[in-house]
């Protein structure tokens, strides 16, 4: 028994550093994605993939990078290589982990403002919508015609384990500034 107890001990021990080390990871990613936007200065850099996604209203901001792989998503917010580019005509989704980044997500108010930075160029969102879908619907990454704001993070927020939902905030363009 006490053999048991001991081994469950080190189990979550082991579990509690391994959580603990992805959550320095991301926020470091973070950190040093911050350094890189400021060092770059976006005015200067039309051309690098770097997106900083602020949110006014709740005082956070974020750098998104391109591409939804695992190490990207690790680091931060990620913005899926195949969709739209923030401000151009499409459906632009960014998805971050409920667990760090995007659990400010559940904070957000319908009419909320949200700022994306990309290159030389600001556009600001309102979002519009939320929904929480199964993980298995994908309707959300429809193209749109108009440029839309697509958000997703797993959902409930604190759930143990693979969440079996998505929560999507949409957010439509209200105007583009140089």
């Amino acid at each position: 028994m006490r053999r048991i107890a001991i081994g469950l001990m080190v189990c979550g021990f082991a579990l509690a550093i391994l959580g603990g080390s992805a959550g320095v990871v991301s926020w470091t990613g973070q950190a040093e994605a911050q350094a890189r936007w400021e060092q770059v200065k976006p005015a200067q850099a039309p051309a690098d993939t770097l997106t900083r996604l602020s949110f006014p209203g709740q005082e956070k901001e974020f750098i998104v990078r391109d591409g939804g792989s695992r190490a990207n998503l690790l680091l931060g917010p990620a913005r899926m290589e195949w969709s739209s580019v923030p401000g151009q005509p499409g459906n632009s989704i960014i998805a971050g982990h409920r667990d760090t980044h995007f659990r400010m997500l559940k904070d957000l108010k319908r009419g909320d403002v949200i700022a994306v930075e990309r290159g030389a160029k600001k556009f600001w969102y309102r979002i519009v919508d939320f929904e929480i879908v199964r993980a298995s619907d994908n309707t959300y990454y429809r193209p749109t015609a108009a440029p839309m704001l697509t958000l997703v993070t797993c959902y409930p927020f604190y759930y143990v384990g693979p969440a079996p939902k998505r929560y999507i905030v949409r957010a439509e363009m209200l105007e583009k500034s140089s």
